[in-house]
């Protein structure tokens, strides 16, 4: 991978290896679930702690409403 950086009358050329794939992915899952984590610690800063337990409560009880309306298929 080459890149070039030009400000003004200068110019910055550097070529590099590109990420495996296998890392880059790594790297997308870690960033995700650290985002993931702050959403997450953020919105028990802002509702408390049994607001998001009675949230996730209500919507396993709605999943199961709806896996018991449709016959467990």
């Amino acid at each position: 991978m080459k890149i070039t950086w030009k400000h003004g009358d200068r110019t910055v050329e550097f070529e590099r290896k590109s990420m495996p794939p296998e890392r880059f992915t790594a790297l997308c899952k870690l960033a995700g679930a650290m985002i993931g984590g702050v959403v997450l610690l953020g919105m028990v800063h802002m509702v408390g702690t049994w607001a998001i337990a009675w949230a996730v409560g209500a919507l396993v009880a709605v999943g199961f409403y709806s896996l018991a309306k449709e016959g467990f298929r």
